[in-house]
């Protein structure tokens, strides 16, 4: 039996950007004690674009303590410990994106089992301590993608750039993450709504019950179907129009004012 209160509210949390200052690759202490005064009266669950299984958020992950998580951008979604789904990329959709990448240039990635694969390894060396924190990379060519289980790719780039794979691949999802540097690449079915959804049917809530964070376009359809959205200062300003409440920027005690707001309003 699950232990978790479903009567409980279910705080959803974006972690780059949101929860993780990537420019230092730090949790604020603010937010964790925040995340700490609230916990076992609320349900914490990470909604990101990584994949948590790796060395390179092992760390957060120590911290952060979460009930569970919709990762890989909602292509995997864990609970109490428990796998509850797992999508992997079509393979020869996997070689297709990397093949034009390789043609036009970009900087396509994808970090299956800990090794960081990509198309050009110098766009991705000066955000290396973002991917990886401390971690040292293992590097490998994204022309072995296909044979790997990949549940979501990289594109890093400017905007021009991801527009270039859009109209080329206009069945994905690519989301912008940082503008100038970051988008996902997943494919349609897999969104962090629907993982949140899958985890929503085993805890026997509904997204009436979610509060959820986020500060990127990645997180829109979940900031948008759920009960209580907040955005980060810091946040894309789509966000920020479509949430309930638009907190301070994640290095001014974002998330800690947030959760602070949700209890003196009585919505936590």
């Amino acid at each position: 039996m699950n232990p978790i209160n479903p009567a409980n509210k279910i705080l959803s949390f974006d972690m780059d950007n949101t929860l993780v200052d990537d420019r230092v690759s730090q949790i604020p202490s603010s937010a964790l004690e925040a995340i700490d005064q609230v916990r076992g009266r609320a349900t914490i669950i990470l909604s990101t674009g990584r994949d948590l299984t790796l060395e390179a958020t092992r760390s957060h992950l120590r911290l952060l303590r979460p009930d569970g998580a919709v990762h890989a951008g909602g292509a995997m979604v864990d609970l109490n410990g428990q796998r509850l789904f797992r999508h992997l990329f079509d393979p020869a959709l996997v070689k297709r994106i990397v093949d034009f990448g390789l043609a036009h240039n970009l900087c396509i990635c994808g970090l299956v089992d800990d090794i960081q694969y990509t198309t050009r390894r110098d766009k991705l060396e000066p955000i290396k301590d973002v991917l990886t924190g401390e971690k040292e990379i293992i590097w490998g060519d994204a022309r072995l993608l296909p044979g790997r289980p990949v549940m979501s790719l990289g594109l890093c780039g400017e905007e021009w750039e991801a527009d270039i794979l859009r109209r080329e691949f206009p069945q994905l999802r690519i989301p912008t993450v940082i503008p100038g540097i970051w988008c996902d690449i997943t494919e349609p079915q897999v969104t962090k709504l629907h993982g949140m959804e899958i985890l929503l049917r085993e805890l026997g809530a509904d997204m009436e019950d979610v509060i959820a964070f986020g500060d990127s376009m990645n997180d829109y359809e979940l900031l948008e179907a759920a009960g209580y959205a907040i955005a980060m200062g810091n946040a894309d300003e789509r966000l920020k129009k479509i949430a309930d409440h638009v907190t301070s920027d994640i290095d001014r005690d974002g998330i800690s004012n947030a959760i602070h707001y949700l209890i003196e309003k009585g919505i936590l």
